[in-house]
């Protein structure tokens, strides 16, 4: 393999470990270290030799310091890809919070021992993301940004800071979007049994509304994969264009 064409791929792989280190899988569980090694050595088989790529630089310095810019980029494209399931994630936690199934909140991939329900919904947006075919969305925005930005001379476009804070910042109104039913669902109950407790004060209200809020949690639940997925559709159809507008408009 010629030198030039080596330096691009190893500046693909770097782009692409970067991309693969935080998406997610389809259990909720990280990936092997291999595994991922693999996966982004695969990338750059595909794609070394057909996209554009810079020269290679004349010191060691520069290939570091491009090296580095790739994987910076790269852990870029995942993170924003990440926040669609971290909404997600988001969402199942207030949920279990409000239908009465509280469990020690987290800020990674939750873990079906301790937030099951938060594990089920970020597992169902896992098989959503491949049965949408956001996948393939992906990879066409991970071979059309070395258009916008070759290999081994990454960059950031000018709002690219302005986008990530918009993006993190729509985890938070996506995750109450979706948790909003069960929101409005534990107020009715709490209401109803507020006025309940008043008419006959011998009631204990606080057990019934309890039992009452776990079985209409879990029947609203049993319907709301449509909700999510209508959300998820939307989030996943527009996550190319948001990874390429990291990248400096086309000249």
């Amino acid at each position: 393999m010629p030198l030039d064409l080596g330096y691009a791929w190893l500046m693909i792989f770097l782009r692409g470990l970067g991309v693969i280190l935080l998406f997610p899988t389809l259990a909720g569980r990280s990936l092997p270290a291999m595994v991922r090694v693999a996966l982004s050595a695969c990338l750059a088989s595909l794609f070394y030799g057909i996209v554009p790529h810079a020269a290679l630089p004349e010191s060691h310095g520069l290939i570091i310091t491009a090296a580095a810019g790739e994987i910076i980029l790269g852990l870029v494209f995942g993170f924003v890809g990440r926040l669609a399931f971290a909404a997600v994630e988001m969402g199942g936690r207030l949920i279990a919070n409000e239908i009465g199934l509280t469990a020690a909140p987290g800020f990674d991939v939750p873990v079906p021992s301790q937030e099951p329900l938060a594990a089920l919904l970020s597992m169902f947006a896992g098989v959503l993301f491949f049965a949408f075919g956001a996948h393939f969305g992906v990879l066409t925005a991970f071979s059309r940004s070395f258009e916008l930005s070759p290999a081994g001379v990454p960059s950031f476009g000018s709002g690219s800071m302005m986008l990530m804070l918009r993006s993190t910042a729509h985890v938070i109104e996506l995750g109450f979007r979706i948790a909003a039913p069960f929101i409005g669902l534990n107020f009715l109950i709490n209401l109803a049994f507020s006025v309940l407790g008043r008419a006959v004060p011998r009631m204990n209200v606080f057990v019934l509304s309890y039992s009452l809020r776990l079985l209409a949690g879990f029947a609203l639940l049993a319907g709301a994969g449509a909700l999510i997925a209508r959300y998820l559709w939307a989030e996943f159809d527009v996550l190319p264009f948001r990874l390429l507008e990291l990248l400096p408009p086309p000249v």
